[in-house]
Protein backbone atom coordinates (compact mmCIF):
# COMPACT_ATOMS: atom_id res chain seq x y z
CA UNK A 1 0.00 0.00 0.00
CA UNK A 2 1.04 3.11 -0.95
CA UNK A 3 2.02 6.24 1.84
CA UNK A 4 -0.88 8.17 0.27
CA UNK A 5 -3.01 5.06 0.39
CA UNK A 6 -1.91 4.38 3.96
CA UNK A 7 -2.15 8.10 5.24
CA UNK A 8 -5.52 8.35 3.87
CA UNK A 9 -6.82 5.08 6.18
CA UNK A 10 -4.93 6.55 9.13
CA UNK A 11 -6.95 9.56 8.33
CA UNK A 12 -10.38 7.85 8.31
CA UNK A 13 -9.18 5.93 11.45
CA UNK A 14 -8.59 9.33 13.26
CA UNK A 15 -11.92 10.71 12.15
CA UNK A 16 -13.53 8.05 13.71
CA UNK A 17 -11.96 8.32 16.81
CA UNK A 18 -12.36 11.93 17.15
CA UNK A 19 -16.34 10.66 16.79
CA UNK A 20 -16.44 8.73 19.47
CA UNK A 21 -14.31 11.16 22.08
CA UNK A 22 -11.54 8.35 23.15
CA UNK A 23 -11.42 8.83 26.56
CA UNK A 24 -7.91 10.09 27.57
CA UNK A 25 -5.69 9.00 30.49
CA UNK A 26 -5.38 10.42 33.60
CA UNK A 27 -3.30 13.75 33.45
CA UNK A 28 -0.55 14.30 35.25
CA UNK A 29 -1.81 18.60 35.38
CA UNK A 30 -5.80 17.98 35.33
CA UNK A 31 -6.28 18.07 32.28
CA UNK A 32 -9.71 17.38 31.05
CA UNK A 33 -11.65 17.83 27.98
CA UNK A 34 -8.38 18.46 25.75
CA UNK A 35 -9.65 16.02 22.93
CA UNK A 36 -13.34 18.15 22.49
CA UNK A 37 -11.44 21.65 22.60
CA UNK A 38 -12.71 23.26 19.57
CA UNK A 39 -9.98 25.72 19.47
CA UNK A 40 -7.12 23.42 19.79
CA UNK A 41 -8.00 19.81 20.23
CA UNK A 42 -4.86 18.11 21.73
CA UNK A 43 -3.50 15.06 23.69
CA UNK A 44 -0.96 15.04 26.49
CA UNK A 45 1.71 13.19 26.12
CA UNK A 46 4.23 12.00 27.89
CA UNK A 47 7.13 14.68 30.51
CA UNK A 48 4.60 16.99 29.92
CA UNK A 49 4.16 17.31 26.25
CA UNK A 50 1.34 18.10 24.25
CA UNK A 51 0.45 17.02 20.71
CA UNK A 52 -2.08 18.80 18.13
CA UNK A 53 -4.57 16.25 17.05
CA UNK A 54 -5.30 18.15 13.86
CA UNK A 55 -1.89 18.81 12.91
CA UNK A 56 0.76 16.96 15.07
CA UNK A 57 -1.24 13.60 15.08
CA UNK A 58 -1.80 13.82 11.07
CA UNK A 59 0.02 11.73 9.02
CA UNK A 60 -1.48 12.82 5.24
CA UNK A 61 -0.18 15.97 4.42
CA UNK A 62 -1.50 17.23 0.94
CA UNK A 63 1.56 17.47 -1.39
CA UNK A 64 0.46 16.53 -4.57
CA UNK A 65 2.15 16.11 -7.89
CA UNK A 66 1.02 19.91 -9.06
CA UNK A 67 3.23 21.15 -5.90
CA UNK A 68 6.07 19.51 -6.43
CA UNK A 69 6.42 20.54 -10.21
CA UNK A 70 5.64 24.35 -9.03
CA UNK A 71 9.05 23.88 -6.88
CA UNK A 72 10.92 22.51 -9.32
CA UNK A 73 9.86 24.64 -11.51
CA UNK A 74 10.52 27.80 -8.61
CA UNK A 75 13.87 26.07 -7.98
CA UNK A 76 14.92 26.09 -11.65
CA UNK A 77 13.87 29.78 -12.62
CA UNK A 78 16.26 30.39 -9.18
CA UNK A 79 19.08 28.95 -10.05
CA UNK A 80 19.18 30.68 -13.49
CA UNK A 81 19.75 33.72 -11.34
CA UNK A 82 22.49 32.34 -9.59
CA UNK A 83 20.44 30.96 -6.14
CA UNK A 84 19.90 27.59 -4.90
CA UNK A 85 16.97 26.54 -2.98
CA UNK A 86 16.42 24.99 -0.45
CA UNK A 87 13.50 24.09 0.75
CA UNK A 88 13.14 22.44 4.47
CA UNK A 89 9.51 20.87 5.64
CA UNK A 90 9.23 21.35 9.44
CA UNK A 91 7.81 17.74 10.58
CA UNK A 92 5.38 17.23 12.88
CA UNK A 93 5.86 17.23 16.94
CA UNK A 94 4.88 13.96 16.57
CA UNK A 95 7.78 12.20 14.07
CA UNK A 96 10.18 14.58 15.74
CA UNK A 97 9.23 13.24 19.40
CA UNK A 98 7.78 10.31 19.08
CA UNK A 99 8.96 8.95 22.80
CA UNK A 100 6.75 11.71 24.39
CA UNK A 101 3.37 10.35 22.12
CA UNK A 102 0.68 9.05 24.57
CA UNK A 103 -0.59 5.48 23.95
CA UNK A 104 -3.86 7.42 23.14
CA UNK A 105 -2.55 8.53 19.92
CA UNK A 106 -2.73 5.43 18.42
CA UNK A 107 -7.20 5.88 19.48
CA UNK A 108 -7.16 8.40 17.35
CA UNK A 109 -5.59 6.41 14.11
CA UNK A 110 -2.08 7.42 14.55
CA UNK A 111 0.83 5.49 13.02
CA UNK A 112 4.16 6.46 13.43
CA UNK A 113 5.47 3.97 10.69
CA UNK A 114 3.15 5.54 8.39
CA UNK A 115 3.50 9.39 9.55
CA UNK A 116 7.34 9.15 9.05
CA UNK A 117 7.04 7.40 5.64
CA UNK A 118 5.11 10.06 4.27
CA UNK A 119 7.38 12.84 5.37
CA UNK A 120 10.51 11.02 4.00
CA UNK A 121 8.43 10.20 0.40
CA UNK A 122 8.04 14.05 0.03
CA UNK A 123 11.10 14.71 0.24
CA UNK A 124 11.68 11.86 -2.49
CA UNK A 125 9.96 13.27 -4.61
CA UNK A 126 11.11 16.46 -4.04
CA UNK A 127 14.65 15.33 -4.37
CA UNK A 128 14.13 13.34 -7.48
CA UNK A 129 12.32 16.62 -9.18
CA UNK A 130 15.79 18.26 -8.41
CA UNK A 131 14.61 20.07 -5.26
CA UNK A 132 17.19 20.67 -3.17
CA UNK A 133 15.86 19.88 0.98
CA UNK A 134 17.01 19.74 4.33
CA UNK A 135 15.75 16.16 6.55
CA UNK A 136 14.92 18.69 9.65
CA UNK A 137 13.40 15.46 11.17
CA UNK A 138 16.17 13.29 11.57
CA UNK A 139 18.40 16.27 13.12
CA UNK A 140 15.65 16.77 15.59
CA UNK A 141 15.35 12.89 16.63
CA UNK A 142 18.72 12.74 17.94
CA UNK A 143 17.78 15.12 20.37
CA UNK A 144 19.96 14.38 23.73
CA UNK A 145 17.92 12.67 26.17
CA UNK A 146 16.02 15.35 28.42
CA UNK A 147 16.36 18.27 26.00
CA UNK A 148 12.99 18.96 24.34
CA UNK A 149 13.50 20.00 20.52
CA UNK A 150 10.25 21.37 20.81
CA UNK A 151 8.72 23.46 23.81
CA UNK A 152 6.11 20.69 26.03
CA UNK A 153 3.12 22.78 25.83
CA UNK A 154 3.23 24.95 22.31
CA UNK A 155 4.50 23.81 18.89
CA UNK A 156 7.48 25.67 18.35
CA UNK A 157 10.56 24.40 18.55
CA UNK A 158 13.57 26.05 21.32
CA UNK A 159 16.46 27.09 20.48
CA UNK A 160 17.71 23.57 21.09
CA UNK A 161 15.57 22.17 18.46
CA UNK A 162 16.47 25.55 16.28
CA UNK A 163 19.94 24.68 16.87
CA UNK A 164 19.35 21.06 15.88
CA UNK A 165 17.76 22.13 12.73
CA UNK A 166 20.43 25.10 11.54
CA UNK A 167 22.87 22.16 11.89
CA UNK A 168 20.81 19.95 9.31
CA UNK A 169 20.73 22.63 7.00
CA UNK A 170 23.97 23.65 6.87
CA UNK A 171 25.18 20.18 6.07
CA UNK A 172 23.07 20.60 2.94
CA UNK A 173 24.60 23.94 2.33
CA UNK A 174 28.11 22.82 2.70
CA UNK A 175 27.80 20.54 -0.10
CA UNK A 176 26.08 22.26 -2.80
CA UNK A 177 28.54 23.15 -5.68
CA UNK A 178 28.00 27.20 -4.78
CA UNK A 179 29.26 26.81 -1.71
CA UNK A 180 33.11 26.43 -2.11
CA UNK A 181 33.43 29.92 -3.92
CA UNK A 182 32.45 31.52 -0.98
CA UNK A 183 34.20 34.11 1.41
CA UNK A 184 33.59 32.08 4.86
CA UNK A 185 33.03 34.33 8.18
CA UNK A 186 33.43 32.42 11.50
CA UNK A 187 30.89 33.24 13.66
CA UNK A 188 30.25 32.17 17.61
CA UNK A 189 27.51 31.60 19.64
CA UNK A 190 26.92 33.01 23.17
CA UNK A 191 24.52 32.01 25.81
CA UNK A 192 22.31 35.07 26.85
CA UNK A 193 20.46 33.29 29.79
CA UNK A 194 17.11 31.74 29.76
CA UNK A 195 13.55 33.10 28.49
CA UNK A 196 10.11 32.67 28.20
CA UNK A 197 8.29 32.81 24.88
CA UNK A 198 4.36 33.76 24.56
CA UNK A 199 2.64 30.92 23.83
CA UNK A 200 -1.48 30.78 22.55
CA UNK A 201 -1.27 26.94 22.46
CA UNK A 202 -0.34 26.89 25.95
CA UNK A 203 -2.79 29.44 26.92
CA UNK A 204 -5.31 27.68 25.37
CA UNK A 205 -4.32 24.41 27.11
CA UNK A 206 -4.09 25.96 30.71
CA UNK A 207 -7.70 26.99 30.79
CA UNK A 208 -8.68 23.20 30.75
CA UNK A 209 -5.84 21.68 33.10
CA UNK A 210 -5.69 22.90 37.13
CA UNK A 211 -2.38 22.43 37.51
CA UNK A 212 0.36 24.73 35.70
CA UNK A 213 1.71 23.67 32.29
CA UNK A 214 5.32 23.77 31.71
CA UNK A 215 6.30 27.09 30.73
CA UNK A 216 8.02 27.35 27.18
CA UNK A 217 11.38 28.41 28.58
CA UNK A 218 14.35 28.05 26.42
CA UNK A 219 18.33 28.88 26.73
CA UNK A 220 18.50 32.21 24.61
CA UNK A 221 21.33 32.52 22.43
CA UNK A 222 23.58 35.73 20.39
CA UNK A 223 25.56 34.72 17.30
CA UNK A 224 27.99 37.17 16.03
CA UNK A 225 30.96 37.23 13.93
CA UNK A 226 33.70 35.82 15.76
CA UNK A 227 36.67 38.76 16.86
CA UNK A 228 39.52 38.69 14.47
CA UNK A 229 43.31 38.28 16.00
CA UNK A 230 44.91 41.44 15.14
CA UNK A 231 48.09 41.18 13.53
CA UNK A 232 51.54 43.20 14.86
CA UNK A 233 51.77 46.49 13.99
CA UNK A 234 54.10 46.81 11.41
CA UNK A 235 52.11 44.80 9.52
CA UNK A 236 49.98 47.03 9.58
CA UNK A 237 51.06 49.26 6.80
CA UNK A 238 48.17 48.60 4.34
CA UNK A 239 45.89 49.01 7.18
CA UNK A 240 43.46 46.88 8.75
CA UNK A 241 39.54 47.05 7.03
CA UNK A 242 37.59 45.04 10.25
CA UNK A 243 34.34 45.57 7.98
CA UNK A 244 35.59 44.89 4.64
CA UNK A 245 33.98 46.31 1.28
CA UNK A 246 30.53 46.27 0.94
CA UNK A 247 28.93 43.05 -0.04
CA UNK A 248 27.79 42.40 -3.12
CA UNK A 249 25.21 39.55 -2.81
CA UNK A 250 23.93 37.55 0.04
CA UNK A 251 25.14 34.38 1.29
CA UNK A 252 22.26 33.03 2.53
CA UNK A 253 18.24 34.80 2.76
CA UNK A 254 15.95 33.20 5.12
CA UNK A 255 12.23 33.04 4.59
CA UNK A 256 9.88 31.47 6.47
CA UNK A 257 7.12 30.97 9.37
CA UNK A 258 7.36 32.39 13.09
CA UNK A 259 9.68 28.91 13.22
CA UNK A 260 12.74 31.08 11.92
CA UNK A 261 11.13 34.56 12.96
CA UNK A 262 11.22 34.00 16.75
CA UNK A 263 14.17 35.95 17.96
CA UNK A 264 13.94 33.81 21.23
CA UNK A 265 15.23 30.70 19.07
CA UNK A 266 18.18 32.43 17.15
CA UNK A 267 17.45 29.97 13.92
CA UNK A 268 18.98 32.17 11.70
CA UNK A 269 22.43 32.92 14.08
CA UNK A 270 22.82 29.24 14.17
CA UNK A 271 22.24 28.63 10.48
CA UNK A 272 25.36 31.54 10.03
CA UNK A 273 27.52 30.18 12.76
CA UNK A 274 27.21 26.08 11.22
CA UNK A 275 27.41 27.46 7.47
CA UNK A 276 30.29 30.25 8.18
CA UNK A 277 28.54 31.80 5.42
CA UNK A 278 26.45 35.59 6.17
CA UNK A 279 22.25 35.15 6.86
CA UNK A 280 19.78 37.74 5.90
CA UNK A 281 16.37 36.67 7.93
CA UNK A 282 13.34 37.83 6.00
CA UNK A 283 10.73 35.53 7.81
CA UNK A 284 7.46 36.62 9.25
CA UNK A 285 5.33 35.17 11.90
CA UNK A 286 1.87 34.79 10.70
CA UNK A 287 2.83 34.97 6.82
CA UNK A 288 1.27 31.65 6.16
CA UNK A 289 2.66 29.66 3.66
CA UNK A 290 3.80 32.45 0.97
CA UNK A 291 3.68 35.51 3.39
CA UNK A 292 7.74 35.88 3.93
CA UNK A 293 8.97 34.57 0.53
CA UNK A 294 6.07 36.14 -2.13
CA UNK A 295 7.50 39.41 0.18
CA UNK A 296 11.28 38.46 -0.74
CA UNK A 297 10.86 37.85 -3.98
CA UNK A 298 8.98 40.57 -5.14
CA UNK A 299 10.64 42.95 -3.25
CA UNK A 300 13.89 45.35 -4.70
CA UNK A 301 16.59 43.16 -2.23
CA UNK A 302 15.92 40.07 -3.94
CA UNK A 303 15.58 41.56 -7.62
CA UNK A 304 18.86 43.74 -7.63
CA UNK A 305 20.78 41.27 -5.30
CA UNK A 306 19.70 37.41 -5.88
CA UNK A 307 20.99 35.52 -2.80
CA UNK A 308 23.58 32.72 -3.41
CA UNK A 309 21.34 30.63 -1.34
CA UNK A 310 17.63 30.64 -0.17
CA UNK A 311 16.43 28.56 2.24
CA UNK A 312 12.71 27.96 2.29
CA UNK A 313 11.17 26.79 5.75
CA UNK A 314 7.83 25.90 5.92
CA UNK A 315 5.64 23.64 8.53
CA UNK A 316 4.61 20.37 6.84
CA UNK A 317 1.05 20.28 7.14
CA UNK A 318 1.01 23.95 5.76
CA UNK A 319 -1.03 22.89 2.21
CA UNK A 320 1.08 25.06 -0.66
CA UNK A 321 -1.77 24.43 -2.95
CA UNK A 322 -4.41 25.97 -0.55
CA UNK A 323 -4.70 28.80 -2.42
CA UNK A 324 -4.73 27.71 -5.99
CA UNK A 325 -2.06 27.69 -8.47
CA UNK A 326 -1.93 31.70 -7.97
CA UNK A 327 1.22 31.84 -5.31
CA UNK A 328 3.45 29.66 -7.05
CA UNK A 329 2.84 30.96 -10.17
CA UNK A 330 3.91 34.41 -8.70
CA UNK A 331 7.27 32.89 -7.19
CA UNK A 332 7.82 31.60 -10.23
CA UNK A 333 7.75 34.66 -12.49
CA UNK A 334 8.97 36.89 -9.81
CA UNK A 335 12.52 34.50 -9.65
CA UNK A 336 12.75 34.57 -13.57
CA UNK A 337 13.22 38.53 -13.22
CA UNK A 338 12.21 41.45 -15.07
CA UNK A 339 9.26 41.38 -17.21
CA UNK A 340 9.92 43.64 -20.06
CA UNK A 341 7.18 43.17 -22.07
CA UNK A 342 5.23 46.44 -21.17
CA UNK A 343 1.32 46.68 -22.17
CA UNK A 344 -0.15 50.06 -22.48
CA UNK A 345 -2.65 50.82 -19.63
CA UNK A 346 -5.09 53.98 -18.42
CA UNK A 347 -5.34 55.01 -15.11
CA UNK A 348 -8.55 56.36 -13.95
CA UNK A 349 -8.81 59.83 -12.52
CA UNK A 350 -9.12 58.58 -8.74
CA UNK A 351 -6.09 56.46 -9.39
CA UNK A 352 -7.68 53.05 -8.24
CA UNK A 353 -8.35 51.42 -11.83
CA UNK A 354 -6.16 50.55 -14.39
CA UNK A 355 -7.78 49.22 -17.76
CA UNK A 356 -5.53 47.35 -20.65
CA UNK A 357 -6.81 45.94 -23.80
CA UNK A 358 -5.26 42.44 -23.97
CA UNK A 359 -6.37 41.72 -27.81
CA UNK A 360 -4.42 40.49 -30.30
CA UNK A 361 -1.10 39.95 -27.42
CA UNK A 362 -0.84 36.35 -28.23
CA UNK A 363 -1.58 35.34 -24.36
CA UNK A 364 -1.99 32.18 -22.99
CA UNK A 365 -2.30 29.80 -19.68
CA UNK A 366 1.63 29.79 -19.41
CA UNK A 367 2.28 33.75 -19.19
CA UNK A 368 1.41 36.11 -16.05
CA UNK A 369 0.65 39.00 -15.38
CA UNK A 370 3.14 41.48 -13.79
CA UNK A 371 1.71 45.02 -12.00
CA UNK A 372 3.75 47.17 -10.96
CA UNK A 373 2.16 49.69 -8.91
CA UNK A 374 4.58 52.74 -8.53
CA UNK A 375 4.68 52.09 -4.96
CA UNK A 376 1.59 51.81 -3.87
CA UNK A 377 0.34 50.41 -0.31
CA UNK A 378 -2.70 48.27 -1.72
CA UNK A 379 -2.91 45.50 -0.28
CA UNK A 380 -5.89 43.94 -2.23
CA UNK A 381 -6.19 44.17 -6.01
CA UNK A 382 -9.10 43.02 -8.16
CA UNK A 383 -8.26 41.77 -11.61
CA UNK A 384 -11.42 41.59 -13.92
CA UNK A 385 -10.61 39.06 -16.96
CA UNK A 386 -13.32 40.17 -20.12
CA UNK A 387 -14.06 38.09 -23.01
CA UNK A 388 -14.20 39.05 -27.01
CA UNK A 389 -18.30 37.53 -26.13
CA UNK A 390 -18.94 39.51 -22.81
CA UNK A 391 -17.79 37.32 -20.26
CA UNK A 392 -16.13 38.01 -17.10
CA UNK A 393 -14.23 36.36 -14.84
CA UNK A 394 -12.49 37.77 -11.27
CA UNK A 395 -9.89 37.11 -9.40
CA UNK A 396 -8.93 38.33 -6.06
CA UNK A 397 -5.30 38.60 -5.15
CA UNK A 398 -4.73 39.52 -1.52
CA UNK A 399 -1.85 40.72 0.65
CA UNK A 400 -1.77 40.52 4.45
CA UNK A 401 -0.80 42.92 6.73
CA UNK A 402 2.02 41.72 8.08
CA UNK A 403 3.73 41.37 4.65
CA UNK A 404 5.73 43.56 3.37
CA UNK A 405 4.45 46.22 0.70
CA UNK A 406 6.58 45.83 -2.15
CA UNK A 407 3.98 47.20 -4.76
CA UNK A 408 4.18 44.43 -6.91
CA UNK A 409 1.97 41.76 -7.61
CA UNK A 410 1.97 39.01 -10.42
CA UNK A 411 -1.71 36.98 -11.64
CA UNK A 412 -1.45 33.93 -13.74
CA UNK A 413 -3.56 33.99 -17.24
CA UNK A 414 -4.59 30.00 -15.85
CA UNK A 415 -7.81 29.10 -15.86
CA UNK A 416 -9.85 31.90 -18.42
CA UNK A 417 -10.81 31.31 -22.00
CA UNK A 418 -9.20 29.32 -24.90
CA UNK A 419 -8.93 31.92 -27.06
CA UNK A 420 -7.73 34.39 -23.73
CA UNK A 421 -8.99 37.71 -22.05
CA UNK A 422 -9.74 40.57 -24.36
CA UNK A 423 -9.57 43.27 -22.02
CA UNK A 424 -8.21 43.65 -18.26
CA UNK A 425 -9.68 45.94 -14.96
CA UNK A 426 -7.53 46.08 -12.22
CA UNK A 427 -9.04 47.46 -8.81
CA UNK A 428 -6.51 48.91 -6.36
CA UNK A 429 -7.37 48.71 -2.45
CA UNK A 430 -5.23 52.26 -2.46
CA UNK A 431 -3.97 54.53 -5.52
CA UNK A 432 -1.85 53.89 -7.61
CA UNK A 433 1.93 55.26 -7.63
CA UNK A 434 3.31 57.89 -10.18
CA UNK A 435 4.66 55.35 -12.16
CA UNK A 436 2.62 52.26 -12.45
CA UNK A 437 3.11 49.94 -15.40
CA UNK A 438 2.13 46.56 -16.18
CA UNK A 439 3.88 43.81 -18.04
CA UNK A 440 3.67 40.26 -19.69
CA UNK A 441 6.04 37.91 -18.59
CA UNK A 442 6.42 34.85 -21.09
CA UNK A 443 8.20 31.82 -19.17
CA UNK A 444 11.50 30.47 -20.88
CA UNK A 445 10.96 28.52 -24.47
CA UNK A 446 12.72 25.62 -21.92
CA UNK A 447 10.02 25.92 -19.61
CA UNK A 448 7.09 25.56 -21.72
CA UNK A 449 5.37 21.78 -21.76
Amino acid sequence: MSPRSLAIRGAALLLAALATAAPAAESAYGCSGLERNRDLPSLEGRDGVFFRINADLRMYHPFSAGVVDGLAELSRALERRGTTLIFVPIPTKSVSMPDHLPDEAALYGFDLDVATEVHLDIQRRLAAAGVVTADIRAALLDAEPGRLPFFGADFHWSAYGADLGARAIAEVIRVQPAYAALAKTDHVTVETGQETSFSGMRRILQGLCTETLPEPETETYETRVAQLDLVPEEDLSGGLDLFGDAQESVDIALVGTSFSDSPINNFPGFIAQHSALEVINYAITGGNQFGAITSYLTSEDFQEAPPVFLVWENPIYNNLAQYGDQPMRELIAAARGPCTARIVADVSEDRRLLRADLGGLGLGAEDTLFLDTGGSTALELEFRFLSATGSERTRVLHRSERMRRTGRFYMPLSGLWPEGAERLEIALSAPLGSDPALYTCTPPSEDKS
